[in-house]
């Protein structure tokens, strides 16, 4: 799925498919390490918990997307 198109990059213009799941789960990813290595611990666990929530939204997409 070709993302070029102008209205993908509006607010809630991106579709909600597994790989722009994965894509927001990534970027995640990388500020909960950015946090542990400076020693934010409280917003960590905060970034966590947002993970935790799309973890659980890729799976169910991803089993109805199949």
């Amino acid at each position: 799925m070709p993302y070029n198109k102008p209205e993908h990059y509006t607010h809630g213009g991106l579709p909600r498919v597994p790989v722009n799941i994965l894509r927001l789960i990534s970027e995640l990813e990388g500020s909960y390490q950015l946090l542990h290595y400076m020693g934010f611990d409280e917003d960590r666990d905060t970034i966590k918990k947002i993970k935790d929530i799309y973890y659980k939204l890729y799976f169910k997409i991803k089993k109805d997307y199949e």
